[in-house]
């Protein structure tokens, strides 16, 4: 065997072993938990298939959620460590260091803007009158507007990078983005399968779906996640507030180190097991556990980190895709409130000041989302994230 054919063997054992990892820790350790403490109510709403809101007896663990009031201490606790997280950021995306050796990027001139994108621009407002209204001639695609906005969406923002920079991920790489698409059905599946031990969101409008036609349905619609998120990021990088070092520099933090590693995987544990035992004070975690997972499997063999350049101080990834992940959010927001089928959220303790149907501490879900959004990205194309 040559050495070449002995490098892509060794990749591909890799990759498997990555797979299984994943696989065995995020569907496994919450299904375990729950199988050996005997709450079988859990694992009865984690089978239930497809998701129902119409019956709320049928699963009484959804009733948890319920039994959470609004609470002023755990809002403000959330809130003040949100502003401390982000409001670092936010401070030197406009108010860089003084004495950066960085140079200032370019600006470019503006570039034709692509037929595509223009396609893009008709299917999102075309799609938004159809999904907010209840014309009888369209009564039978009601419930799939949302596969008409999001492709619309994705068109437009690639259109938008290619107004700006020239190029955007769709048209510079083009297979590699295009396998962000199913690789994002497998991917929000997964926090579907966690927020079944949480019920921290729910679905209307698909009552009359069979199991078959609401896999079908949600794979299609799941699979517009990344592709998103991946062409805002794209399309913020031509910003200098996003692309700049100098404004996204921030603390030096190597994971790599064993006892970053390690408390990164005790996140993890904690994250995945508590949302069984303990789901009203641990949900945050269910958008913090798969990356510090993700993370972890990354260092265990040694494989190249989407959290590599913040050993060096560079935050540019980090921050472009959590803000990138944040605007998806608010689209998907906006879109969602009069659509048919549509998600409603029961937030425990911090259900209050809705935006739309999300309590506004939930967008700060968004952000974390971003960063896995990110991992998942590199780890098909690192190219995706960096350009």
């Amino acid at each position: 065997m040559s050495a070449m054919k002995k490098v892509k063997t060794s990749c591909v054992m890799k990759r498997i072993v990555h797979y299984l990892f994943l696989a065995v820790f995020l569907f496994g350790v919450p299904w375990f938990c729950a199988a050996v403490s005997g709450r079988e109510a859990v694992l009865a709403g984690v089978k239930a298939f497809p998701p129902r809101t119409e019956d709320w007896g049928a699963i009484p663990e959804r009733l948890w959620n319920m039994r959470c009031p609004f609470s002023w201490p755990v809002f403000l606790v959330m809130l003040g460590f949100i502003l401390l997280v982000v409001f670092p950021f936010i401070k030197r995306a406009f108010f860089p260091p003084v004495g950066s050796t960085d140079p200032a990027p370019e600006k470019q001139r503006p570039h034709p803007f692509p037929l595509f994108g223009w396609i893009g621009l008709i299917l999102c407002l075309g799609g938004w009158i159809l999904a907010w209204n209840r014309f009888p001639w369209f009564a039978k695609g009601q419930r799939h507007t949302y596969l008409i906005l999001w492709a619309g969406f994705i068109l437009l923002m690639n259109g938008l990078c290619v107004r700006r920079s020239g190029s955007s991920p769709l048209t510079r790489h083009t297979l590699p983005y295009l396998l962000t698409f199913p690789v994002s059905s497998v991917f929000w599946w997964f926090f579907e399968y966690l927020n079944r031990f949480v019920w921290n969101w729910y679905y209307q409008g698909v009552q009359e779906m069979s199991a078959g036609e609401y896999t079908l349905f949600a794979t299609c619609s799941f699979s517009s996640v990344l592709p998103a998120v991946c062409a805002v990021a794209a399309w913020l990088h031509t910003f200098p507030a996003f692309s700049d070092r100098r404004q996204c520099g921030m603390a030096r933090i190597d994971i790599r180190r064993s006892w970053i590693a390690a408390a990164i995987f005790l996140l993890a544990m904690v994250g995945l097991t508590g949302i069984v035992f303990f789901p009203q004070f641990t949900y945050p975690l269910l958008w913090i556990s798969p990356l510090c997972l993700f993370l972890v499997v990354q260092i265990v063999l040694k494989e190249k980190s989407v959290a590599d350049t913040v050993a060096l101080g560079d935050w540019r990834i980090f921050v472009r895709f959590a803000f990138a992940a944040l605007i998806c959010g608010l689209a998907w927001e906006t879109w969602n409130w009069h659509s048919l089928a549509k998600w409603i959220y029961a937030v425990p303790y911090v259900h209050a000041f809705q935006i739309w149907e999300m309590p506004i501490l939930g967008f700060a879900g968004y952000l974390p989302f971003g960063i896995e959004c990110a991992a998942v990205t590199a780890w098909i194309y690192p190219a995706l994230i960096e350009d």
